[in-house]
């Protein structure tokens, strides 16, 4: 992924503050959807790790 924002010529009437906000949109929602999938993936270690457990004292 590329860390330049390029404006593509049939967009001429975007405006820089409009651009920066929509870059900001995309990093807000970024970090939101990385915390949702670490809260995800330690749910599902725990619940292995339980089953894992579970196996073991049976």
């Amino acid at each position: 992924m590329s860390n330049e924002i390029t404006i593509p010529a049939h967009f001429p009437e975007l405006k820089e503050e409009d651009v920066k906000a929509a870059d900001r949109r995309r990093e807000k929602y970024s970090h939101t959807r990385d915390l949702l999938a670490k809260e995800n993936n330690d749910a599902i270690a725990l619940r292995l790790a339980r089953d894992k457990d579970k196996e073991g004292q049976v």
